[in-house]
């Protein structure tokens, strides 16, 4: 399993269950109502997906993300002059990625004097200010 932030990419998760589940380590139930992926909550703000979802939880991410022009930052490991400016809740447009490069693992954002990725989990999209 892997473990993401509950707002990376934009998907639309309902609780399942109404009570938590679970005896030893507790947990709810989440599922995507866009994609229909499910997921398990252990901590507050976080899901947990099976490895064998993680494709389908990209694919669904991209088409929510490309209707989005701003994204914030939430916590940024990324180091160098160039990431200078990002910083946790810092606000950034989204700019194409560079030639040679793509966006599935996150958005492009600028920095100082270059384009740096922000990786998924790093960042929360932003509706129009």
């Amino acid at each position: 399993m892997q473990t993401f932030d509950i707002n990376t990419g934009g998907h639309d998760w309902e609780k399942q269950n109404l009570t938590t589940q679970g005896v030893k380590k507790m947990y709810d139930l989440y599922k995507c109502r866009k994609c229909g992926i499910t997921g398990k909550s252990y901590r507050l703000g976080t899901i947990s997906i099976r490895e064998s979802d993680i494709k389908k939880m990209q694919k669904c991410c991209p088409k929510q993300a490309n209707t989005f022009k701003r994204i914030m930052v939430t916590d940024c490991k990324a180091f160098g002059d160039q990431f200078a400016n990002i910083t946790p809740g810092s606000k950034h447009d989204i700019v194409p990625p560079p030639i040679g490069q793509n966006n599935k693992r996150g958005e492009w954002v600028m920095g100082v004097g270059e384009p740096v990725l922000l990786l998924a989990g790093e960042f929360v999209y932003l509706k129009e200010d």
